[in-house]
């Protein structure tokens, strides 16, 4: 399941979501994207609003605040 931001941030607020990851985007050349762990422990991306397609960002920063945007006060990064 991919969601988009409007939906982390509900998902958040109902205790669903437990970790947000920063980690690079597939197929995208030093892009970012957001990967969100629920409670089951399946990690799902964030995607464009009212789309499948992942969203990206240019930068680590971007990410982030979409991140705390959602709710999240810290995030972790995945390097590889």
């Amino acid at each position: 399941m991919s969601v988009d931001l409007s939906a982390m941030r509900k998902l958040f607020e109902f205790g669903a979501l437990k970790a947000a990851i920063v980690a690079p985007a597939p197929m995208e050349d030093g892009a970012w994207m957001i990967m969100v762990e629920r409670a089951d422990g399946q990690r799902d991306p964030m995607t464009i609003a009212r789309s499948s397609r992942i969203k990206g960002y240019k930068s680590l920063e971007a990410a982030a605040a979409d991140a705390r945007r959602v709710g999240f006060g810290e995030v972790r990064v995945q390097l590889a």
